[in-house]
C-alpha cells in the first residue's frame, strides 16, 4: 500500500526526521552482473544512467536495481506470454477460467512498484523526497506540472 495523505510540510519533515548514524554512504555506479542478460540488461542500460547522473545511485544499491531489472524482465515475458495464450484458458472440466499467469504478473506488478518506489523511479517517490525535474515548463508533462503546483498549493 502507498503512503496515504497529503504531502507533508517541509518544517514538519525536519521536526519528525529521525537521526541517522553519523558516515555517508558513497555514491556512484555499482557494477551490472556478468549474468544479466536480455531485457533485464536493457533495463539496467536505461535506468542506472539516469539515476547516476541525478546523483540518487550508489553502489550498495546494486542489489535492488538487480532485483529490480529482473522483475521488469519477469514482467515482460509473462506480459508476452499473456498475450500468447490469452486472458482466458480452458480449465478443469472444459470451463474457461482466468489465466493462472496474470496472479504471477500482479505480484510481479507489485514487487516492481515497491523496488521502484525504492529507487525513485515512481513520480511521487521523487515528489516525496523533493527531487526536482529539470526542464522547462513547456517540456515537463502536463501531470509533473500539476504535481509541482499541488505541492506548491499546500505550501
Amino acid at each position: 500500500m502507498g503512503v496515504r495523505g497529503p504531502l507533508p510540510k517541509p518544517e514538519a519533515r525536519r521536526r519528525n526526521k529521525r537521526p541517522t548514524p553519523s558516515g555517508s554512504v558513497p555514491t556512484g555506479r555499482p557494477a551490472c552482473p556478468k549474468d544479466m542478460f536480455g531485457e533485464a540488461r536493457r533495463e539496467w542500460n536505461r535506468v542506472v544512467p539516469v539515476l547516476d547522473g541525478s546523483g540518487l545511485l550508489a553502489t550498495i544499491d546494486r542489489g535492488v536495481l538487480v532485483r529490480y531489472c529482473k522483475q521488469w524482465a519477469t514482467w515482460i515475458e509473462l506480459t508476452e506470454d499473456i498475450d500468447k495464450t490469452g486472458k482466458l484458458v480452458q480449465g478443469y472440466g472444459g470451463n474457461l477460467v482466468r489465466n493462472p499467469l496474470w496472479m504471477l504478473r500482479a505480484e510481479c506488478e507489485r514487487t516492481l512498484t515497491e523496488l521502484g518506489r525504492q529507487l525513485f523511479l515512481a513520480p511521487m517517490a521523487r515528489l516525496r523526497s523533493g527531487i526536482k525535474h529539470e526542464g522547462t515548463e513547456e517540456e515537463r508533462p502536463p501531470g509533473v506540472t500539476a504535481i509541482e503546483d499541488y505541492k506548491k498549493a499546500l505550501g
